[in-house]
């Protein structure tokens, strides 16, 4: 289960499992992971080319298991059941200071522009 996309199928689900699928992602410059509900992040502090419009078209109208981990996966999946259910959806974004809570913020407003 290396480089595993959603942590909550890691055979062993301990802090060095996590970790350590977190660590191999991030150094495959995959610094999307979900685990479980959440979308965990790890801030490469350098811009990688991964919120260009031909990502975006890859994420619209897809579901979150169709598509590789992704912060638009989040967006594009509560933006669609905000349609289909015609309720409110609302996204935590949270992180410790430097973390990168404004740009994840700005890239979710630029989805859906």
């Amino acid at each position: 289960f290396e480089k595993c996309e959603d942590m909550a199928n890691l055979t062993f689900l301990n802090d060095a499992s996590v970790f350590w699928n977190l660590k191999t992602r991030y150094q495959a410059k995959l610094i999307y992971t979900y685990s479980g509900l959440f979308c965990v992040v790890v801030n490469p502090y350098k811009r990688f080319p991964i919120y260009t419009p031909t990502v975006v078209k890859m994420y619209l109208g897809k579901r979150r298991n169709e598509v590789p981990p992704h912060l638009w996966a989040i967006t594009e999946t509560a933006y669609r059941n905000m349609l289909q259910n015609s309720k409110d959806q609302s996204m935590l974004i949270t992180g410790e200071s430097g973390a990168g809570k404004t740009e994840n913020t700005k890239k979710v407003i630029s989805y859906f522009a």
